[in-house]
């Protein structure tokens, strides 16, 4: 009963606050059908039908747009940065931990031994920057675009001190400026979500 009760909890949410009435016309009947031991189909049956609805109505292709974002983009590439700063930078970006092959002799020892000093603070900016990718997708899908934008800001600020320091490391850092332009199409994206959810007028999440 608990798992059909979640699931029909699941299906009046994903019919949003537009067919607030039908929901609860679809919560009375799952108390009839639960007395009759057919609970769990009929909670399968109205979560199917809800998916089902939910690209038809603007509301719907609003929330499974914004969750797309927040669990298929944001979430993936928080990992990838967390497991980049626990792994070492090398794993992630440009696959050498040193500096470029075409340096001389005493300044590669140089740029090198600068390296090692610095590594730990660079793999923290990654590691800070993963957190609040993780932070982000939460905040998007509570619907908090002030302190989503505010985070994805600092986020970009922080790949974007990542790269600087790698660049004066001569270090490749062609893949963590493509990581900055995704940071920066999310900030775009998170502009256009934010229009999206005024204009439909809903509440927070």
């Amino acid at each position: 009963m608990a798992f059909s009760r979640a699931l029909m909890t699941l299906a009046c949410q994903c019919l949003g606050e537009a067919r607030r009435e039908w929901a609860q016309a679809m919560l009375e009947e799952f108390d009839i059908a639960a007395e009759d031991g057919r609970g769990l189909s009929f909670a399968t049956g109205c979560l199917i039908g809800a998916l089902r609805q939910m690209p038809m109505a603007q509301e719907g292709r609003f929330v499974l747009t914004n969750y797309t974002l927040a669990i298929a983009v944001m979430v993936p590439i928080a990992a990838m940065e967390i497991s980049a700063a626990l792994l070492g930078l090398p794993h992630l970006f440009g696959g050498k931990g040193g500096p470029g092959a075409g340096m001389a002799v005493a300044q590669k020892l140089i740029i090198g031994g600068a390296y090692r000093v610095v590594a730990p603070s660079l793999s923290l900016l990654l590691l800070l920057s993963g957190g609040g990718q993780l932070r982000l997708a939460w905040l998007m899908l509570e619907r908090d675009w002030r302190r989503a934008t505010s985070t994805g800001v600092a986020n970009l600020a922080a790949i974007t001190t990542l790269i600087l320091f790698m660049g004066c490391m001569f270090l490749d850092v062609s893949q963590a400026i493509t990581l900055a332009v995704v940071l920066g199409i999310e900030l775009g994206l998170i502009a256009g979500l934010c229009r999206w959810h005024e204009d439909l007028s809903l509440p927070p999440s």
